[in-house]
C-alpha cells in the first residue's frame, strides 16, 4: 500500500514556504515551512505502521519530476523542527466540525478536534539522476508531493538511516522521523511528550 501527499495542494497542509535548490553535479536541497492540521483519526489509521519515503515529485514551469528513491537517489533530513500551536480558523479543513461528537457530556465520546502543527523540515536529496536534475535546473522547483510506501523496505543512503532527528506524542501516538525520511506511528510508551491542552 502507498500514500501520496500533496503538500503544494492539500486543505490540511498550508505551506509558508516551499523552496528547491539544484546543487550539482546531483544534489537537491529543499526547505518545507508551514502548518499541520492533525487529527486522532488520521493518526489512528497509521498505529504500528512506518511509512518510507519512496518518491518525491518535484514541480517546474512543466510537468513534475518523479524522483525515485527506491533506485539510486536518497533522501536525507538535516532538520526538522516541529512545534504544537493553536489552530487558526484557516488550518481547520471544511466539514471538520462535523466529526465533534454529538454529545458533550458523554464520556465515551471521541473527541477528534484537530491540533496543528507548526513545522521546518530541511533536508536534501542525494544522487538524483541527471536527467531529473536537468529537467528542474533552469526553473524555481518547489515539492509537489511525497509518496510512502506503507511497511515496505527502502534501500539505505549509506549512512545513520536509522538517527532519529524528531519524536513527539500527540493523541497518544508516538510519532518517530528518522534521518532517511521514514516516519514510525506507534504507541507513547518510551517518547518525548508534549502536554497538549
Amino acid at each position: 500500500m502507498s500514500v501520496t501527499v500533496r503538500v503544494a495542494d492539500n486543505e490540511s497542509v498550508r505551506l509558508t514556504e516551499n523552496t528547491v535548490e539544484t546543487e550539482p553535479p546531483d544534489r537537491l536541497e529543499f526547505t518545507l515551512q508551514g502548518r499541520l492540521t492533525m487529527t486522532e483519526a488520521l493518526l489512528a489509521q497509521f498505529e504500528g505502521a512506518t511509512l518510507n519515503p519512496v518518491r518525491v515529485a518535484v514541480s517546474a514551469e512543466g510537468d513534475p519530476v518523479e524522483i525515485d528513491l527506491t533506485a539510486s537517489a536518497a533522501l536525507r533530513l538535516e532538520d526538522v523542527d516541529v512545534g504544537v500551536t493553536t489552530p487558526d480558523p484557516d488550518d481547520i479543513a471544511d466539514g471538520i466540525a462535523t466529526l465533534q461528537p454529538s454529545a458533550d457530556d458523554d464520556p465515551d465520546a471521541t473527541d477528534v478536534r484537530p491540533d496543528v502543527l507548526a513545522f521546518t523540515v530541511a533536508g536534501a536529496i542525494r544522487d538524483v539522476p541527471p536527467a531529473a536534475l536537468a529537467a528542474i535546473a533552469d526553473d524555481a522547483p518547489r515539492i509537489e508531493s511525497v509518496t510512502f510506501a506503507v511497511e515496505e523496505p527502502l534501500r539505505s543512503d549509506g549512512g545513520g538511516a536509522d538517527d532519529v532527528v524528531f519524536e513527539l506524542t500527540l493523541f497518544g501516538y508516538g510519532i518517530v522521523v528518522r534521518r532517511d525520511g521514514r516516519i514510525v506511528v506507534g504507541s507513547s510508551e518510551g517518547l518525548t511528550g508534549i502536554d497538549l491542552p
